[in-house]
């Protein structure tokens, strides 16, 4: 029984207000208003689900994926099953319905066949002439009859009516395989869409005007009017509403045109992942992605256009800021401050009397503050008015003597944090109209000396600053030198924010990055990462940390961080002018609506843009998460009872992330690490009941530890290690002189796979499998935190696969798995963690490559090894340690019918062998010892719905069941009995 499925959504539909979604064979369905599951179904049998075809009264659906297809009826938005599937003989394409009790169907072959649902039989079968490989198809039921499209493999359309002998068209101009037809008589409209990167147009005319008949398609000109080019890689799908034609492809764009063929708008969606499935109705696109997630679209978004205006200031703009209640704050040229009123549309002049022209501008956090100061020290603070009438009023006029001012920053609603010549920093706060100096620091010695951000912690008597260099200092009441720096936080311009909640920093900088990091006795602890997709990142928009602003390239952007979408997008000219970006909560009619308002200053004018985001923003109604394959994942639960299961994972997408999951649309992504390759090892090392120690490993030769705590369903994370074993010339040399580096040909070594093992209390061991055939063992230092390679070890010739550490007999030994299927068992030293010369044994097991391995110890001295590999067979030894210290190969078993392809996950249980492969099948085996013979027994097989499947994990042993993770191009957790 699977009781959670994330894969590829293969199809989807907008019906009524529910959105039918297939994800691998079952059907999901979610409300639209508020994206809450309403079912999870199975629908077919081991077959993804492609096709969801409603009937024309909406209470019967047809679903169809691979060679089978059943019927559905709908109460009350609940689906239940009318027919079990039916198993056909072709990969079904397409499907209608004709009656409430008629389908027809179009196969791979372009073979189409109309069925009895309530019976089950086939009535008609009509073989084309052409009987070409199909990659796509349309049905089109017409008044008595069906006209097809069929999508051939030789880049051509043909229309032809069922039952007829010859075509009736061939639409050529393609330079691919079709991937998708849609069409629109009313408008005499066929879209198609081809791995040619390419979305055509083709206008239908003819003599008569009634396309139902025969007679008006046997008349018909079908030409291509348009031959549109917007994506950069195969055009999966298309779909026609009434304004727009969308298409979506391997991309992740989805490009809406219209019917003249101009592309109106392009976006990326589901994580750089392939775009699999769609549909629109006249108001929201749903699209279904490989990175498993469904999104609906508000086709406002399309030709939405913002409240856009140009204030008229007359004057010359250099700074300008949005107030509290929405309105403008404008510094000009000269000694002048200028407010002006939104709504009345009226500008407040305040003249200042400053001696220099170089001014900084400072503003609240509560934007009701106001800070301007010039070089030489003069400072004027004005607050807004909180009722009646918007305007400024000055609260604080003073001179302050702190030589030249560099840099000048709200650090909350009180104090203001000065920078001047030489790296003093100064804090004041107000006091009735005057500023009083509370504090004074030093920055340490840089190149461009003063501070780029601040912030101050009101319970702990700290002030956080960021420099021009990228670092974080933190300093402590009272005391002038940095009491912790954490150096190169950010790139060489500094971090643009640093905003404090709960002990946690968060600091954007100009290096595309967001990064939280930990105050813990005086100091910072480096938390986690957050890349974005663009350089540019300003600040955070909400106290919550969801929406962030910036610049990519010529753009000003606004991102949603949590869901990882482009909210806002807006052409300025780049980031070098002076803009501000404010969210705001705007009651409209008692509907309260949330809002963005975007402004700069572009040729000497005011650009003002206001958004209301229920019209731009997509909502995710199931949040994805792997872009590509899971090459690796661990489970963790704190307790045997606790409903939450935490999914650690690691994939292709070089991403490692955290996920949790209480119930099937409760799977979110939590964190989101970054590797440099592609992470192909993960191990846990549990530290508490609510926190573990995380080692990944893959591509570049990458090693990073990290411990990740659990508190209900947060997570704290913090990263300790990121270390190479080879990489790039410079990542090698790092601050070394060049005389004294070595140059490596192998810069591509791997990690296929780690262990871990706790020493003691100060050392924690960690075991590398190696793509150059060595084990290299490291020694990591928890209180020093000193990373060294303490061992290199080799007997495996090719790649090492697979690495298993267990405990038999008092004794630690590491299993290693090669290409060749081969398994060398290595004892480890009890004192210093490292391994012995050479294997105590080694056996041949498999034919070729091992991937995966499980061990049962079966006695004091004694344990079973199991393998799968290449061989497509699974094989058991026994295997005894003598009393003498001696090793010996018992007796060894091979079960040869478990799998029809690579075995590539594998766990051993008492009893029980579940073994799981490339064929998607999960296979459950009984075995037991009988004196020193191996006895296994066939139990059950299932189909998995998770496509290229490299490995399997126990998430629970618990009585009479055994619930595993199996883990690929997505993941799904089945329940399976015990015998």
């Amino acid at each position: 029984m699977s009781t959670l499925i994330r894969t590829d959504v293969t199809s989807v539909k907008l019906c009524k207000d529910i959105i039918l979604a297939g994800i691998g064979s079952f059907l999901c369905t979610f409300y639209t208003k508020n994206s809450k599951p309403i079912q999870k179904i199975q629908a077919l049998n081991g077959q993804k689900i492609r096709g969801l075809i409603p009937s024309k009264c909406l209470t019967k659906l047809l679903i169809f994926g691979g060679k089978q297809f059943t019927i559905f009826n709908e109460i009350e938005s609940i689906f239940k099953s009318q027919i079990d599937a039916v198993v056909y003989d072709d990969w079904i394409h397409t499907a209608i319905w004709l009656s409430e009790n008629k389908v027809a169907l179009l196969s791979a072959h372009n073979v189409v066949t109309t069925w009895d649902i309530t019976t089950t039989k086939l009535l008609q079968q009509h073989i084309n002439k052409d009987n070409s490989i199909l990659y796509s198809g349309l049905l089109q039921p017409l008044q008595h009859d069906i006209l097809v499209f069929s999508g051939t493999v030789y880049s051509q359309v043909i229309l032809q009516w069922f039952g007829d002998e010859q075509p009736l068209h061939y639409l050529k101009g393609h330079k691919g395989v079709i991937f998708s037809i849609s069409c629109n008589l009313q408008r005499g409209i066929i879209v198609t869409t081809s791995d040619d990167r390419s979305v055509k147009i083709w206008s239908v005319t003819s003599v008569h005007s009634d396309y139902n008949i025969k007679t008006y398609w046997q008349n018909a000109h079908i030409d291509c009017v348009h031959d549109l080019y917007g994506h950069l890689a195969r055009v999966m799908r298309n779909t026609l509403t009434n304004l727009y034609i969308i298409s979506v492809g391997e991309d992740s764009a989805i490009c809406f045109w219209d019917y003249n063929g101009n592309l109106l708008k392009k976006t990326i969606s589901h994580k750089n992942s392939c775009i699999w499935s769609l549909d629109a109705d006249e108001s929201n696109l749903v699209t279904g992605g490989g990175d498993c997630g469904i999104m609906m679209h508000p086709l406002s978004s399309v030709t939405y256009n913002s409240h856009g205006e140009v204030i008229n200031t007359s004057v010359t703009p250099k700074k300008v800021l949005f107030t509290a209640r929405n309105n403008i704050v404008i510094t000009t040229v000269g000694n002048v401050l200028n407010y002006y009123n939104s709504n009345l549309n009226k500008i407040q002049e305040i003249r200042l009397n400053h001696t220099s022209t170089y001014q900084l501008v400072g503003l609240s956090s509560c934007k009701q503050l106001i800070a301007v100061v010039d070089m030489d020290g003069n400072l004027d603070i004005f607050m807004e008015n909180c009722k009646g009438d918007p305007g400024l009023k000055k609260i604080i006029e003073t001179r302050l003597h702190l030589g030249k001012i560099l840099s000048m920053q709200w650090a909350g609603n009180r104090h203001l944090v000065f920078c001047s010549e030489g790296g003093v920093i100064t804090v004041g706060a107000s006091k009735g109209n005057t500023i009083e100096i509370i504090a004074n620091y030093l920055l340490p010695p840089c190149k461009e000396r003063w501070l780029t951000a601040s912030a101050l912690h009101d319970t702990k008597d700290t002030l956080i600053v960021g420099d021009r260099c990228g670092h974080i200092h933190l300093y402590e009441w009272r005391r002038q030198q940095p009491a912790y720096t954490m150096k190169r936080v950010h790139g060489r311009y500094g971090p643009t924010s640093i905003d404090i909640r709960n002990d946690i920093v968060r600091t954007t900088g100009r290096d595309g990055t967001v990064r939280y990091l930990k105050i813990i006795n005086s100091g910072f602890k480096y938390m986690s990462c957050k890349d974005l997709e663009f350089e540019w990142v300003e600040k955070f928009l909400d106290v919550q940390g969801k929406y962030v602003c910036g610049f990519r390239e010529r753009s000003l952007v606004v991102y949603d961080v949590e869901n990882d979408l482009k909210v806002v997008d807006v052409s300025c000219g780049g980031g070098h002018r002076s803009w501000d970006v404010v969210r705001y909560i705007e009651n409209n009619g008692g509907c309260y609506e949330e809002c963005l308002r975007l402004m700069f200053v572009k040729n000497t004018q005011v650009y003002v843009n206001t958004f209301r985001l229920r019209d731009i923003v997509s909502t995710v109604i199931l949040p994805g998460t792997h872009s590509k394959e899971i090459n690796c994942l661990r489970t963790y639960r704190r307790r045997n009872d606790d409903p939450v299961t935490w999914f650690i994972t690691g994939g292709e997408d070089t991403t490692l992330r955290v996920s949790t999951s209480e119930q099937e649309a409760e799977f979110w992504d939590r964190v989101i690490f970054r590797h440099l390759s592609n992470v192909r090892a993960l191990k846990l090392l549990s530290v508490s009941h609510d926190e573990v120690l995380v080692v990944s490993a893959g591509g570049r030769a990458q090693i990073c530890i990290r411990t990740i705590g659990f508190v209900d369903k947060n997570v704290t994370a913090e990263e300790l290690i990121d270390y190479q074993i080879k990489g790039t010339d410079r990542e090698r040399r790092g601050n070394q002189n060049w005389r004294n580096c070595s140059v490596d040909f192998d810069p591509e070594t791997r990690i296929m796979d780690v262990e871990v093992d706790e020493l003691n209390e100060a050392k924690v061991m960690i075991y590398t499998a190696c793509s150059d055939g060595e084990v290299r063992v490291f020694e990591w230092n928890r209180r020093g935190g000193q990373f060294t390679m303490i061992q290199e070890v080799r007997h495996h010739k090719t790649c090492i696969l697979k690495l298993k550490m267990f405990t038999c007999s008092n004794k630690k030994i590491i299993t290693t798995c090669g290409t060749r299927g081969d398994v060398a068992f290595w004892e480890v030293s009890s004192e210093d963690g490292t391994l012995a010369e050479g294997p105590a044994l080694v056996l041949r097991t498999n034919e070729s490559g091992i991937n995966s391995v499980d061990i049962k110890v079966t006695g004091g001295c004694q344990f079973v090894l199991a393998t799968g590999g290449d061989d497509n067979a699974v094989h058991m030894s026994l295997v005894r340690l003598g009393g003498d210290g001696g090793w010996a190969a018992v007796t060894s078993h091979a079960y040869l019918n478990a799998h029809c392809s690579q075995v590539t996950g594998l766990a051993l249980v008492e009893g029980l062998c579940v073994t799981t492969g490339v064929d998607q099948r999960v296979t459950s085996v009984s075995w037991r010892l009988e004196g020193e013979d191996i006895k296994t027994e066939f139990i059950d097989q299932m189909y998995s719905d998770v496509s290229d499947i490299h490995g399997m994990d126990v998430v629970r042993d618990s009585g009479d069941r055994l619930t595993v993770c199996v883990y690929g191009k997505g993941i799904q957790v089945i329940e399976l009995l015990k015998p």
